[in-house]
């Protein structure tokens, strides 16, 4: 495949997503996607390998049907409860004194902040440069051309768990494909629906999948923070299915086409017909009953989004807008609820809206990942940086994304 081309998958418990985009002289376009049933995954992870495997072989096979295209490498998101940030810093001498900044100054400085430990069952996915500093001048963010005697670096590096990152990098291997890179699907999924002058702002992107909840927290232009609640749509729909005795089919119908985040504003008089397990007539029930069972589900998930969101050390400044998106954000309510949970912040729903995606809002609410993953691919394309061990898997490359913030510095 050509170079300015990008392949990514977004693996997730009830889909999984290929899509191909091509770089243009805007930015990029989608060229191709393809989405198939997802097995082998639960909460955001790899559960059963084999099945995984499957998965990515038909998502692919689409893929190539609709597009003609036969990727080699693929861009991988990464989701789950084993994601963790954590925060480093790095320093280097500018020899001599005074001399612009050059890329393998960079290089060396991300370098050194990647020598951070990590458990034996753990390894990084990315490093992020979160700000540069010249000579103690703070808030840079293209430090390449400047001037100075030192520079310095404060990166967000994001670490999963071993075990995890090999199956996911052998669901695809075992389909003749190679892990290009792996990102973060907190931060794909900012990139898919935020502008930059959102991300300049700060917002905190809640991406809410069949398996998983993915938070991510955006300041001044970049990731601070970034984590998996491992609750998703799915478990809604259980709720729904256990404590009113239906079918999951049933329990899924309910949720989409009468169901509600926030129960309050369902009138105490609406009734739905239900179908009980065991049942062949349809049984009145009050809407508002059903709706307080999902209210519930996701008012613990909202909950579980601010802890986060406060750990980011971001929660005190309280402003930060909630941006929802993913298929879960499709539920009637949702934007209540979470300016209820987070105190009055302004929350709003998002779809990605890329060159060449096409659909409706509502079907484009599932590709915020994806395209987050080529909007990533694609701008980093020109700022991938290989390690001087000369390595060149995914594990030794950092990938930036700087043209993202527009040179901002």
């Amino acid at each position: 495949m050509r170079s300015d081309f990008v392949t990514v998958l977004d693996l997730g418990n009830q889909s999984a997503t290929c899509l191909v985009a091509e770089a243009t002289d805007r930015g990029w376009r989608v060229v191709g996607h393809h989405t198939v049933p997802s097995k082998g995954m639960r909460r955001g992870l790899v559960a059963d390998q084999d099945e995984a495997a499957r998965t990515v072989a038909a998502a692919m096979r689409g893929l190539t049907a609709k597009t003609g295209l036969q990727p080699e490498g693929v861009v991988v998101g990464v989701g789950g409860a084993h994601v963790e940030g954590h925060a480093a810093q790095g320093f280097v001498p500018i020899i001599p004194p005074g001399r612009p900044v050059q890329r393998e100054d960079v290089l060396q400085v991300v370098n050194h902040s990647r020598q951070i430990l990590v458990p034996p069952d753990r390894e990084q996915i990315q490093a992020l440069p979160r700000e540069f500093r010249i000579d103690g001048q703070r808030g840079i963010q293209q430090p390449i051309g400047k001037r100075g005697s030192q520079l310095e670096v404060l990166t967000l590096i994001l670490t999963g768990q071993t075990a995890q990152l090999q199956s996911l990098e052998r669901a695809v291997s075992a389909n003749g494909r190679r892990v290009e890179q792996m990102v973060v699907k907190g931060l794909a999924s900012g990139l898919g629906v935020l502008s930059q002058e959102a991300r300049e702002r700060g917002a905190v992107v809640v991406d809410l999948g069949a398996g998983s909840t993915e938070v991510a927290v955006f300041g001044d232009g970049v990731l601070v923070y970034a984590a998996s609640v491992p609750l998703g749509s799915e478990l809604v729909t259980s709720d729904v299915s256990k404590l009113v005795q239906t079918a999951p089919d049933e329990a899924e119908r309910l949720k989409v086409q009468h169901g509600s985040a926030w129960a309050a504003a369902v009138d105490k008089a609406d009734v739905v017909d239900v179908l009980q397990v065991g049942q062949t007539q349809l049984r009145p029930m009050r809407r508002r009953v059903l709706c307080e069972i999902i209210e519930s589900r996701m008012r613990e998930i909202a909950g579980f989004v601010r802890q986060h969101v406060e750990r980011s050390g971001y929660g005190a400044q309280g402003g930060l807008p909630i941006v929802l998106t993913g298929r879960g954000a499709l539920l009637d309510g949702l934007t209540e609820l979470f300016q209820d949970v987070f105190e009055g912040a302004r929350a709003s729903v998002a779809a990605p809206n890329a060159v060449g995606l096409g659909g409706t809002r509502a079907e484009r609410m599932g590709f915020a990942a994806a395209c987050g993953l080529a909007a990533f691919a694609i701008e980093s394309l020109e700022n991938e940086l290989v390690p001087a061990s000369g390595g060149n898997g995914w594990r030794d490359r950092i990938r930036t994304f700087w043209s993202l913030w527009g040179g901002r510095s």
